[in-house]
């Protein structure tokens, strides 16, 4: 036992004699307590959306929907828009249908600024579509804006105009 006891002081002692500072070293390394991991803040954003309010404004304006189906936090109902809860990756994606006898584009905007477009043409109801992965700051704002034309929504309970989007990874 004793055999176990001076080979557990001359390692002690070895260590202490590395880290230059005599006795001390071995004490500072014990009694040293690493810092406290930092735990990320839970975020939840995400939502979607159905049935364009078609409006009488003239295009380019921003496209209101009727229904939310899903609300995880971050859409707004009466700015029609979502606003980021937390810095972190986010998918989206958008789909509408145009009327029998015109056309649409159809523009995802993140703080005013284009980032895809969906068209759809005229004639037998087309349908238009897109998705996009945008990094967002908490507090940047994405909304679907109608550039040019119109959509077209059923006049009763279907819905031919949806607007989703859902956190992917938060830093």
């Amino acid at each position: 036992m004793t055999r176990l006891a001076n080979v557990l002081a001359v390692l002690v002692a070895a260590v202490a004699a590395a880290a230059g500072r005599g006795d001390r070293a071995a004490h500072s390394l014990v009694a040293a307590s690493p810092p406290a991991p930092s735990v990320p803040r839970f975020c939840s954003g995400g939502f979607s959306v159905r049935k364009a309010v078609l409006s009488g404004s003239q295009p380019p304006t921003r496209l209101r929907f009727q229904d939310v189906l899903t609300n995880l936090g971050g859409w707004s109902s009466s700015d029609s828009d979502f606003e980021a809860p937390c810095t972190g990756v986010y998918f989206f994606t958008f789909h509408a249908v145009s009327p029998e006898k015109n056309d649409f584009t159809l523009a995802l905007m993140k703080n005013g600024e284009y980032q895809v477009t969906a068209y759809g043409s005229q004639g037998n109801y087309q349908q238009g579509s897109n998705s996009a992965l945008l990094v967002l700051n908490a507090g940047e704002k994405v909304h679907l804006e109608l550039q040019d034309g119109s959509v077209y929504e059923h006049p009763y309970d279907e819905a031919y105009t949806t607007f989703s989007a859902f956190l992917v990874e938060q830093f």
